[in-house]
C-alpha cells in the first residue's frame, strides 16, 4: 500500500513540471524581427536622400537655364567672338552660314561686311583703298546689297561703289568683271557723254554716273 502512493507521488512531481511550463521564446524569431526594422529604415533613409537629391538638382537645373539663355542672348547680340571678330548667322536655303568680320569698323549686314567711308577719294583712289583692305568696292548683287543701302545710307550722301563704264561705248561692269543688272537699280545718265569714263555712286535710292575724278566718300565690301 505504501509502495503504491510513493509510486504514484513520483509519477504527480515529474508531470507538475511538464503541465505547468509556458514555452520558451525562440531567439532566431527575436533577432529577425530586430533586423526587418533595421531594413525598413535604412530603405526609408535612402529613399528620403534620393527625393532630396532629385529636388536639388530640379532646382540647380532651373536656376542654371535662365543663366545659359541670358549668355547666349549677350553672345548672339554683342556678336563678338573672343578674339574680338565679329560673328553673324545668317540661314539661306535652310543652311546656317558663319561670316567674320575683321573688327569692329565694319558693318555687318545679312552674312556681309562693309565699310563706309567718309573721306574723300576718286573712283581709283577709293578702289585701291579697298584694296588695302582685302576687300573691294561695293557689288550690288542682291536684296541683302540693296537692304544695307535702305538701312544705313541717307537720301542725299552717295558713294562710290565697284561700277564702271571702262571705255566710251562700253556696257557698266563691276569691278569683278561682271555685268550690271538693271533689275535691282537704275542708273541716272546725263547725255551726251563729255568723257570717256564713267563711274557709279550709289545713295540710298538711286546709282547716278559721274566723272571718276570726282571725289567721293566710299563703300568697301568683303
Amino acid at each position: 500500500m505504501s509502495g503504491d502512493v510513493v509510486y504514484a507521488d513520483l509519477q504527480t512531481i515529474r508531470a507538475s513540471p511538464l503541465e505547468h511550463s509556458s514555452p520558451v521564446p525562440r531567439p532566431d524569431s527575436h533577432h529577425h524581427g530586430i533586423l526587418l526594422k533595421i531594413g525598413c529604415t535604412m530603405i526609408i533613409v535612402l529613399l528620403v536622400i534620393i527625393i532630396m537629391l532629385s529636388i536639388f538638382v530640379i532646382q540647380y537645373k532651373s536656376a542654371r537655364h535662365p543663366e545659359v539663355d541670358n549668355e547666349s542672348k549677350e553672345a548672339y547680340c554683342d556678336g563678338k567672338n573672343k578674339s574680338g571678330t565679329i560673328t553673324s548667322i545668317v540661314s539661306s536655303n535652310s543652311s546656317t552660314t558663319h561670316k567674320l568680320c575683321p573688327n569692329k569698323d565694319w558693318k555687318l549686314h545679312g552674312g556681309k561686311c562693309y565699310w563706309v567711308d567718309t573721306h574723300r577719294k576718286s573712283w581709283t583712289e577709293s578702289r585701291n583703298d579697298c584694296v588695302t583692305k582685302n576687300s573691294q568696292l561695293m557689288v550690288i548683287r542682291d536684296f541683302v546689297d540693296v537692304s544695307f543701302l535702305w538701312l544705313h545710307l541717307s537720301h542725299s550722301d552717295y558713294y562710290w561703289i565697284g561700277l564702271r563704264v571702262p571705255t566710251k561705248g562700253k556696257p557698266w561692269t563691276w569691278v569683278d568683271n561682271s555685268s550690271f543688272d538693271a533689275h535691282l537699280f537704275s542708273i541716272e545718265e546725263r547725255k551726251p557723254w563729255t568723257w570717256s569714263t564713267k563711274c557709279a555712286q550709289v545713295s540710298r535710292i538711286n546709282i547716278i554716273g559721274k566723272k571718276c575724278e570726282d571725289r567721293k566718300q566710299w563703300i568697301c565690301q568683303l
